[in-house]
């Protein structure tokens, strides 16, 4: 766990596509263990929104950013209404990591439209940690149709050690890019 936390971790993300100086939101963040990871990535000239509703995650998560010195995440808390108060075209990209599952049909749908709405045009990417396949209404070809509707298109697909809860799991992410 703590080698997959310091180093393949942050390896990973970049695979995925995350560079210096971007603006991140991690949708759902929890205990912020992507949003920790991502801030040394995009380092100085970059940040990381932590955005979720739970209150005990978020205060575990304030406390890494108080102990580690980190200064380039921004926790926001939110109700339980699907709403990203961030500025339009805003994001390079966004991570919808273990997520998307604890979602109503209504709130994904709302979810991915505020996900355009945030991304920057023809060129934000939106990142999607599939988990839960066949439970809680998840079926990847329904999700896929759902995120192309939204505008997204997709771009490519890794099968990697991701973190889930409290262990490492092997995962599948998409990769989506937004159109227009």
């Amino acid at each position: 766990m703590e080698e997959w936390l310091n180093s393949k971790g942050e390896i990973i993300l970049r695979e995925f596509g995350i560079k210096s100086g971007q603006k991140i939101l991690d949708f759902g963040c929890g205990t912020g263990v992507y949003s920790v990871i991502a801030s040394r990535i995009v380092g100085n000239t970059g940040k990381i929104y932590a955005l979720d509703y739970d209150e005990d995650p978020l205060e575990e998560l304030s406390d890494k950013i108080k102990t580690q010195n980190i200064k380039n995440i921004e926790i926001i808390k939110t109700s339980k209404k699907i709403s990203i108060p961030l500025k339009s075209n805003s994001l390079d990209v966004v991570l919808m990591y273990d997520v998307y599952h604890l979602l109503d049909k209504d709130d994904r749908i709302k979810l991915l439209d505020e996900i355009y709405r945030v991304l920057k045009s023809n060129y934000g990417i939106l990142s999607y940690f599939a988990t839960h396949i066949g439970s809680y209404g998840i079926h990847l070809n329904k999700v896929q149709a759902q995120i192309k509707k939204a505008g997204f298109e997709f771009k490519e697909q890794f099968k990697r050690p991701m973190f889930h809860w409290s262990w490492i799991e092997e995962g599948i992410i998409f990769k989506y890019k937004k159109i227009g």
